[in-house]
């Protein structure tokens, strides 16, 4: 019998095969009694639809044990149902049911193709119109931008956990976790991550909201968090072409005290910066992890006019860094000041942290409204980049930028003078 794709099924008889990812498995309570009632479970096929299913409880003691969260099995003589209630994890008409005939054997060897998470993520507009309904939860994928620690809860309530993320199209989200949800989120996980580079979380299963007129999530009994996983929606969200550099304020003397920044270049920046498209780039680095190309070692000696914000996607605690939105050279460029197998980062950078409080140099700048955050740059394609350095190190800006900054300010412009590169990891590109 030849498998069906999920969205081939329908409620017509018993004789059908399945090869689907079991991605979660949870038992079904009643909301009143606590008593469970089926062990559930939401299943992706190789197309990425995502379906339902539920074992009885009088069958659990006969499934319980073979069904196994993550495993792709094949499944025979099994029943097909209308969808009906609420909180359902997935948007599909039909449900998936175990019968005492049903058959499920774990697929060896284990088919390609089949997704890691069953999911569904939906634009904006359909999100708006589940707005306050529990018929439908929803999936939500986003870079982390900020994130709390745990908040105490206040008299008999449960404390909570609010972490803010961007999705690929700059919309922004709160998402707000309670009780176990918050408690057990990794956020030392999360924070150890940030260091490495952005980090992409998918949540399942929520409810959505209106919180100051801004769309919110909210977890619920049956959410999940999926922290840099292997999607290919994740992949992109985080594919990213840039160049952090160590630079200097160009006015620097040998009296001054030396303030050091760090300014990010991202997509077009990056191009200006180095000369070169990124995939030029891209192609003298693979393979060769701790390689520096050449593009980017020259750029170190080199002068330029930049156009920068603070960059609010991170703050570290005592450090401000900046994203580049205009770049210009001043003068020629100078001869090559560093060898482009030189991967040893400068001493003494403070250690990186993506998410964090505001700084209090920029506390100190009295800039009570931060500037608004530059839009991402479109995705590149994403492979393994070279690593030089700590990644993500940021050093304190130059002081005049710092004092420029004030309420009203969204960008400053300041001449830079690159002394060394010390980290140019996220230059990815994703296979096709």
């Amino acid at each position: 019998m030849q498998a069906l794709p999920l969205k081939a099924l329908s409620p017509d008889g018993l004789k059908r095969k399945i090869i689907v990812r079991l991605s979660r498995i949870w038992e079904a309570k009643n909301r009143d009694t606590g008593l469970v009632y089926e062990l559930a479970f939401a299943a992706v096929d190789h197309e990425g639809t995502v379906m339902e299913g539920n074992v009885p409880v009088i069958r659990m003691a006969q499934f319980k044990d073979v069904l196994k969260e993550g495993t792709i099995y094949t499944i025979q003589g099994f029943m097909v149902k209308p969808v009906r209630g609420k909180y359902r994890t997935v948007d599909n008409d039909h449900r998936i049911t175990i019968t005492q005939y049903t058959k499920v054997e774990q697929a060896v060897p284990e088919p390609l193709g089949i997704p890691l998470v069953a999911h569904s993520l939906q634009p904006l507009s359909v999100l708006e119109k589940r707005a306050r309904s529990v018929i439908v939860l929803s999936d939500v994928l986003g870079l982390v931008t900020d994130m709390t620690g745990l908040i105490p809860p206040k008299g008999q309530g449960q404390p909570r956990r609010n972490i803010k993320i961007k999705d690929i199209d700059g919309h922004q989200f709160t998402i707000t976790m309670w009780g176990h949800q918050a408690e057990n989120f990794d956020e030392e996980s999360v924070r150890a991550s940030s260091a490495q580079g952005s980090v992409a979380i998918l949540f399942v299963s929520m409810t959505v909201d209106h919180y100051l007129a801004k769309l919110c999530f909210k977890a619920t009994s049956l959410t999940r968090s999926y922290i840099n996983i292997p999607i290919p929606e994740m992949s992109t969200l985080r594919a990213r072409y840039r160049i952090n550099v160590k630079a200097r304020d160009i006015g620097y003397t040998e009296e001054d005290e030396e303030e050091i920044g760090c300014f990010t270049f991202f997509g077009k920046q990056g191009k200006i910066l180095t000369g070169y498209d990124e995939e030029l780039v891209i192609g003298t680095a693979e393979g060769r992890p701790n390689y520096l190309p050449p593009a980017v070692a020259n750029v170190v000696g080199r002068k330029y006019l930049v156009t920068a914000r603070v960059n609010q996607e991170i703050y570290a605690q005592d450090n401000i860094p900046f994203r580049v939105s205009t770049t210009e050279l001043i003068g020629s460029p100078a001869p090559l000041l560093q060898a482009a197998s030189n991967t040893n980062p400068p001493r003494e950078l403070p250690s990186p942290e993506l998410i964090g409080s505001p700084a209090p140099l920029l506390q100190a700048a009295s800039n009570t409204n931060p500037p608004p955050e530059v839009p991402s740059p479109s995705p590149a394609k994403e492979a393994p980049g070279p690593s030089v350095g700590n990644s993500d190190s940021v050093a304190t800006p130059p002081i005049d930028a710092i004092e420029t900054l004030d309420s009203d300010a969204e960008e400053v412009s300041t001449d830079i003078l690159i002394p060394s590169i010390y980290y140019s990891k996220e230059v990815y590109h994703q296979p096709t």
